[in-house]
Formats: structure tokens, C-alpha cells, sequence
């Protein structure tokens, strides 16, 4: 898997362009390179954008993914928007993969559409409602 990130100065993301096969042990290294160049330039919020990417996590490694995240300190005040290939085989993947992240209390989406992701990226973070 071979990955590039940058900062988006303009709309305040650090993205992240993905291309291969990915592994478990690449999307680990990605991962915690991605979330230091977000908190080395000031954000929270990150567009990862996987449209490139092959596919081969298990579906048992993609529901751990929510585990490995909190590990690397990625918690709920984070935003990722994850772009994807729609047309892709194992597209359905990152459908599960939002589900599981919302499950653990994480803010990961997923979009087809860069314009979309970014929209929702820029977005407030909704606050939980006080009883």
C-alpha cells in the first residue's frame, strides 16, 4: 500500500491519498502518520481518500478497526471522511466499516464524493442532547 499526506491549508483537512493493496500492518503505519500531521498542523478533521485502494481487510479486521483506532488516540472529537469506489467489489466494506466506527463512538464516514466528504467535514460536530 503506498500512501501521500497533505495539508489542506484552504479548507483546514489533512488528506490523504491511498493507492495498492492494503494490509493491516500499512494501514496501521497510514494511520498514525496521518493523525501526527493532523495534530502537527492543528486539526481534527481528515480526508482519507481510498477510491485507489484494494481491499482485502477481513471482515473480523475491519470491526477491530474501531479498537486500533482509539490505540493510535483517535478519539470521537475527529472527524474522517473516508472516500471510496462505489464500483469497487468490496464496496459494501466501507459501509460496515462506518457502521462499526459509529458503534464505537467515532466520527468516520464514508462518501463516494469528494464534495460530499469535505461538506460534512466542515460541518459543526453535533453535540450530544442533555436530558
Amino acid at each position: 500500500m503506498k500512501w501521500q499526506i497533505e495539508h489542506n491549508k484552504k479548507e483546514g483537512i489533512v488528506v490523504v491519498k491511498t493507492s495498492g493493496l492494503i494490509t493491516w500492518d500499512d494501514n496501521k503505519i497510514m494511520t498514525q502518520e496521518a493523525f501526527a500531521a493532523a495534530k502537527h498542523h492543528g486539526t481534527k478533521k481528515v480526508l482519507v481518500d481510498h477510491r485507489l485502494l484494494q481491499t482485502n481487510l477481513t471482515i473480523l479486521q475491519i470491526d477491530d478497526l474501531p479498537r486500533l483506532f482509539k490505540e493510535i488516540g483517535i478519539g470521537p472529537e475527529y472527524k474522517v471522511a473516508i472516500l471510496f469506489d462505489p464500483a469497487s467489489p468490496r464496496s459494501g466494506n466501507f459501509t460496515f466499516f462506518e457502521n462499526v466506527s459509529i458503534i464505537s463512538s467515532l466520527q468516520f464516514r464514508v462518501f463516494s464524493e469528494p464534495a460530499e466528504a469535505i461538506e460534512w467535514l466542515k460541518t459543526e460536530t453535533e453535540k450530544p442532547a442533555k436530558n
